[in-house]
């Protein structure tokens, strides 16, 4: 199959997955898990593996946040999904929640999927042919100071990661600041110019995998770094900043 026709695939996913968690919304929703500060839910796990299924016609391995799967690897060309990004949100029928869907090849961002089902915005995009939110085109924002700029980001999870001084000393360099409980949802902001600079410490890679090439196409910048075995810390900018 052609990068085209995947991502034809993958729009069509994230479509379907999307319909599915904004018509369950207001049914009960049942946690299978607590760790933490985070929660996970029953309906995760079935919209991953409802994702799974539509991209199995692509043959192509898929590594996910609620079943795992093949690991990323140099030269190897894999899906990685976040079924819903921003489950908290979700429980809370909160809007800032997302289908995240990212075809890699090794680190590099081939595809990316991001679809705010509850908003009907879907920001997406193919290596070499732009990003865009809907049928519009996109780009990161022009903004070149962090006192006139807005930065996106999130208090971590897990015990393990506590904010120190130098990080709330950061907070203070920025115009606004705001946590939205998703990182491909701020991924997707500043890939379309609402916010200029995300950053996050200790995100695994089916948080900010769509937003490797969706901000990359938009004429951003993407940084990463492992930060242990399993997480990362991203920084994801406009370029300027």
């Amino acid at each position: 199959m052609s990068n085209k026709e995947l991502f034809k695939i993958a729009q069509d996913a994230a479509y379907d997955a999307g319909s599915f968690l904004r018509d369950l919304k207001s049914s009960e929703k049942k946690i299978y898990s607590e760790e933490g500060k985070d929660i996970k839910l029953e309906i995760d796990r079935l919209t991953e593996e409802r994702i799974k299924s539509s991209l199995s016609k692509t043959c192509l391995p898929i590594l996910g946040e609620e079943f795992g799967g093949e690991e990323v690897a140099d030269g190897k060309t894999i899906w990685v999904i976040d079924p819903l990004d921003g489950t908290s949100n979700y429980f809370r029928n909160l809007d800032q929640c997302c289908v995240s869907i990212a075809l890699l090849n090794g680190m590099q961002g081939e595809i990316s999927v991001i679809y705010n089902f509850n908003t009907n915005e879907m920001f997406c995009a193919l290596r070499g042919h732009g990003a865009y939110l809907n049928d519009e085109k996109i780009c990161v924002s022009d903004v070149s100071e962090r006192s006139k700029g807005y930065l996106t980001t999130g208090f971590p999870s897990s015990k393990s990661i506590d904010p120190d001084q130098e990080f709330l000393s950061f907070l203070e360099e920025w115009r606004k600041v705001r946590m939205f409980g998703s990182a491909a949802i701020s991924c997707a902001y500043v890939a379309s110019g609402k916010c200029d600079f995300y950053s996050e410490t200790g995100v695994y890679l089916w948080d900010f995998a769509a937003g490797l090439c969706l901000i990359s196409e938009a004429g951003g910048i993407t940084k990463y770094q492992k930060y242990d075995d399993s997480r990362y810390f991203v920084e994801f900018s406009n370029g300027l900043l």
